[in-house]
């Protein structure tokens, strides 16, 4: 059974959280909603979730911050209330999961894949708690690159270079550097610089480092907003063919091709050929089925309005619910994809499932 009582993701994450509850709060007005309210004689028990997203600035904690409004929103009926947290990413995320910090989750694949099945940096300790929920948005590696530093818009030019990628526990800082492996015979060596995403966009304004990795839904604000002053101080690298197939053989088995339509961003006339994988909302298997379905329902009843915020919300579809999904689904979300008709693989089915 679920405690009603709210769980407090790491301590250091605190006083962000307050942070984050206020800005939720001020996202229900968008959303139809009321302030987050009190309890009430007569009202349902409150049950608290606490979701952990990723560092301001990123899709993760922008879109995490919607999807807990929504939910706030429209479950207030049942008393179900979510709080999404600031967190430094994916592994950090799935560690909460794996001791009971939290009870919704934001992550990539891989993450997801390697943590449940144990392996990488999680060789002999898998998170067989793991459960899935549903394949979100995609999102792709956005390499930026400062104008004058660009000589062949590839990888290539980042040889030398600092380069500014995800804080230690994202998954971007571990997927950058897969990229960078591609990279043959660095001399001088490309340096990485570990730093929240508003950071690097001050860091690469200013010049103390020359490029950097955003790994996030298109459109990125952080992104439109770095090059609207003057578009020409920046520039996009592209990832050719042969990186991608290197970034597979190297480790990252989820990444694929993704190409950034043109004129997303201001001052980019042309696509731009990237990679990137998809990020999927997880929880725990100790979390009560009746509240998981609550929430899948209401998300999928809701895409169009989440579609309004942020059009990445548009890729969430029962037709790409499964995509990328390893460890198996919660019997919550099982209920409700049944009720929908969905057939789901018999390795996605969870542990005595009828």
């Amino acid at each position: 059974m679920l405690d009603p009582s709210p769980r407090t993701i790491l301590k250091k994450l605190f006083q962000p959280l307050i942070i984050v509850i206020i800005s939720c709060a001020g996202l229900l007005s968008v959303f139809g909603g009321n302030s987050l309210g009190t309890d009430v004689p007569g009202s349902p028990t409150r049950i608290s979730l606490l979701m952990v997203t990723g560092m301001p600035g990123g899709s993760y904690h922008h879109l995490g911050l919607a999807m807990a409004s929504i939910w706030t929103t429209r479950l207030k009926k049942v008393g179900i209330r979510v709080s999404a947290a600031i967190s430094e990413g994916a592994r950090e995320n799935i560690e909460a999961v794996r001791i009971e910090d939290a009870d919704l989750i934001l992550a990539d694949e891989l993450s997801c894949d390697i943590a449940y099945r144990g392996f990488g940096a999680y060789k002999d300790k898998p998170t067989q708690d793991l459960r899935s929920i549903v394949n979100l948005w995609p999102e792709a590696v956005h390499f930026i690159i400062r104008s004058e530093r660009n000589k062949k818009s590839s990888l290539d030019d980042l040889e030398g270079l600092i380069t500014a990628t995800g804080l230690p526990e994202s998954g971007n800082r571990f997927t950058t550097e897969i990229l960078a492996r591609s990279l043959k015979n660095q001399k001088p060596a490309t340096k990485f610089k570990f730093m929240n995403y508003v950071s690097a966009i001050d860091s690469l304004r200013a010049g103390t480092v020359q490029a950097a990795e955003f790994t996030a839904a298109v459109p990125s604000s952080l992104i439109t907003n770095l090059f609207q002053p003057d578009p020409a101080l920046f520039s996009f690298i592209q990832i050719s063919d042969a990186e991608l197939k290197s970034a597979q053989d190297s480790g990252w088995t989820t990444c694929r091709r993704i190409v950034i339509p043109p004129d997303v961003y201001p001052g980019q006339g042309k696509p731009i050929s990237t990679v990137g994988q998809n990020t999927l909302l997880a929880t725990t298997s100790s979390l009560d089925p009746e509240v998981i379905y609550d929430l899948i329902k209401t998300l999928f009843e809701n895409i169009d309005q989440l579609a309004k915020f942020h059009p990445a919300f548009k890729n969430v579809t029962l037709e790409n619910a499964f995509h990328g999904l390893v460890a198996p689904l919660h019997p919550g979300a099982v209920r409700y994809y049944r009720e929908k008709g969905i057939h789901i693989p018999e390795a996605l089915l969870p542990p005595n499932a009828e």
